[in-house]
């Protein structure tokens, strides 16, 4: 644990973030809701895996093993199709996102990445990581939903900047960037 005794959660892209009972009962229950499961049942579940990783005394754990504590508590508590479907679910995103690539103003593309977007979020309004993290989510759901193959960087920053402005983040002139305006950025979309 830190000196707050939270725990952080280490991402796939690095980044770290406070361990989020509410974001995992969430998930917990997306996967439980097809078999008529309660959210209260999810939140009980996503509060035990949270008391665990206190009890253990660890201050950082990864993503993955969060997914792998919620896959093991559905099977012990014998949810099976919620097990599988939240393993099919992340298995689906996964391959998505793998297919996705960014088309840049020069002709390149480039693989998809997150937490490029998330960073230039942040940087560009003045946002908290977690918030630009957040609306870098809504951004990618949106893409993986429409199951884009390839989207154009003007594209993905015009839908960033919708979010910005529909969440008043700041006002609603969008940020656009030259092609040597951001060389970060360029480097992951």
């Amino acid at each position: 644990m830190n000196g707050s005794g939270t725990v952080r959660v280490v991402k796939r892209d690095g980044t770290e973030e406070a361990f989020d009972v509410h974001k995992l009962a969430a998930a917990l229950f997306r996967a439980m809701r097809a078999s008529g499961g309660r959210f209260r049942d999810a939140d009980q579940l996503a509060q035990a895996i949270g008391i665990h990783l206190r009890r253990c005394g660890w201050s950082r754990v990864s993503s993955a093993a969060i997914f792998e504590m919620a896959i093991k508590v559905l099977r012990r508590c014998r949810l099976m199709r919620a097990a599988e479907s939240l393993q099919s679910c992340r298995t689906e995103r996964r391959l998505r996102r793998s297919r996705l690539r960014v088309r840049h103003d020069d002709g390149r593309t480039t693989l998809w990445d997150k937490s490029w977007l998330g960073e230039l979020a942040q940087r560009s309004w003045f946002l908290s990581p977690r918030t630009g993290r957040l609306l870098a989510g809504e951004v990618e759901g949106a893409l993986l939903g429409a199951e884009a193959t390839v989207v154009s960087r003007q594209d993905v920053l015009d839908m960033l900047n919708e979010r910005v402005a529909q969440y008043g983040l700041a006002d609603a002139v969008p940020v656009r960037l030259s092609a040597g305006a951001d060389a970060s950025a360029a480097r992951g979309g």
